[in-house]
């Protein structure tokens, strides 16, 4: 009996697998094809007159970040935009840190649509559109609400404050909503800022840093974002763009009910998820509700992923912190999938109920699941002697030699179009030369068989605390990027 159940778990996990990675394979070649032969040049012709972009930047503890991300956001190559800044009732030296980095000047904030944690004060940057809010502490999303009440933009763009956006990012990202009626929301490439330095608002000296844990999130934004998110992108199923930069319509903000936190009580977030609620992973959840909300009123919807939008993110550099943002991820979305369930399979929401939900919960929530128990299975099946040894190491042989194709040919084919498209998304690979690259390679075959199973650990976890309903945020520590300019100062101060 034990046998014959044993064959039928090998034959459903077999079938999980293989369907696993039919669509991991489909996904890289679309999204390889793209970039060799469906990505032209883009020139940036579109008029941008009239489309202002209010970029929002939360600060909750950002000391040692928050100078270098508005030290660059002011050199954007954008016409009309202006920076919102929300101390989010921070502990630590930020708020002092922006009040000695400008002159301000009080300025009188109008009444909002979103609820949001008391506003203390605001101030102005004088001569320039640069608003810096000062609120009691009610989270990222909260923050995220108070700025939208204060824009004045057409566009709402979120920046995390550990992040530094390329020059050209504004105008790339902002580019869908000219190009395509219906588009909820765009983002771009998403890059490892450690260890770079910025001289005159560019990247430079972006070499391989030598933590070996940067260098597999390095592995893992090149994958998931230059892949995934762009074939999801394409079939029309993105479910989720990173909450360190994406622009929406701050219309479609507002209708929706805006980010979800504790106090927001906003009729249209009430419907859809009840009063009260609050997810650690704000980012995917208001994604999935534009989805939502623009079909259920019949209206054409797309999610935009722009490689050449690339923004550089601070990630965490040891075990500690990025076990627990990965938790963090993975209990915010089983939030999302289990709050909107009702798309799952759903064709009223197209490729996004069909394909994209169903993905997300199958092959992204439940996968650290179905890894443990085949791992269960095998050691079972081992003990019984129904294991063959010289299948299983064909199997590992193969899982290396797939590894090292898909990481060495992407990199390849990103570094070719990249060159074509602008310097940015080269840079972004974060390899100079030959050695690099193979270091990288190296590290991505070693972390099959090393951080695929911390991954796990850390995905368990967050399915640990979906269930149990926790909302830590568990806010790593900053080292901040090395800037190199002449002041700090802006010409009024």
């Amino acid at each position: 009996m034990l046998v014959l159940i044993l064959r039928v778990i090998e034959k459903l996990l077999i079938i999980y697998f293989g369907v696993y990675l039919l669509v991991d394979l489909l996904m890289y070649a679309y999204a390889s094809g793209v970039f060799l032969f469906g990505r032209k040049r883009r020139k940036n012709d579109f008029s941008y007159e009239d489309q202002r972009v209010s970029i929002i930047v939360p600060a909750y503890n950002e000391e040692v970040s928050i100078e270098a991300c508005l030290h660059t956001m002011q050199g954007l190559d954008y016409p009309d935009y202006e920076i919102i800044v929300v101390n989010d009732g921070s502990t630590d030296g930020t708020m002092d840190r922006l009040m000695s980095l400008y002159d301000w000047e009080p300025y009188r904030l109008a009444p909002g649509e979103l609820p949001v944690r008391p506003v203390r004060a605001a101030w102005k940057m004088p001569g320039r559109p640069v608003i810096l809010i000062d609120k009691a502490n009610g989270g990222k999303a909260d923050a995220i609400n108070a700025g939208i009440n204060a824009a004045t933009g057409k566009y709402i763009c979120t920046v995390d404050a550990d992040s530094v956006l390329d020059r050209d990012a504004l105008r790339h990202a902002v580019r869908p909503f000219l190009e395509r009626e219906g588009t909820i929301v765009s983002g771009g490439q998403l890059a490892v800022l450690n260890g770079v330095e910025i001289r005159d608002n560019r990247i430079v000296n972006a070499r391989v840093p030598r933590n070996l844990w940067v260098q597999w999130q390095i592995i893992e934004y090149i994958k998931s974002f230059l892949i995934s998110r762009m074939a999801f992108s394409r079939i029309n199923a993105l479910l989720i763009m990173s909450g360190a930069f994406s622009v929406f319509r701050r219309r479609d903000l507002l209708e929706a009910g805006g980010f979800m936190s504790a106090v927001n009580n906003h009729p249209a977030l009430v419907r859809y998820v009840g009063e009260g609620k609050q997810t650690v992973c704000e980012d995917m959840e208001i994604v999935v509700r534009l989805w939502r909300h623009a079909r259920d009123r019949k209206r054409k919807a797309h999610a935009a992923f722009v490689p050449e939008a690339v923004c550089w993110t601070e990630v965490p550099d040891n075990p500690r912190f990025l076990f627990k943002q990965r938790a963090r991820w993975h209990q915010g979305l089983g939030e999302t999938l289990k709050w909107h369930r009702a798309m799952i399979f759903d064709p009223r929401y197209g490729a996004t109920g069909l394909i994209g939900m169903p993905y997300y919960l199958f092959f992204e929530f439940l996968s650290p699941v179905v890894k443990v128990l085949t791992l269960v299975f095998l050691v079972v099946a081992s003990v019984q002697g129904l294991v063959n040894t010289g299948w299983l190491l064909l199997l590992l042989a193969g899982i290396i030699l797939l590894t090292a194709f898909v990481m060495a040919s992407v990199t390849v084919i990103i570094e070719h179009w990249s060159r074509k498209a602008q310097n940015a998304g080269r840079e972004a690979l974060r390899y100079k030369t030959f050695g690099d690259w193979l270091q990288l390679i190296g590290a991505g075959i070693l972390s099959e068989f090393t951080y695929a199973f911390f991954r796990i650990a850390a995905q368990l976890n967050g399915i640990y605390r979906f269930l149990r309903k926790r909302h830590e945020w568990n806010k790593f520590a900053r080292r901040g990027v090395h800037i190199q300019k002449e002041k700090v100062k802006t010409e009024s101060g």
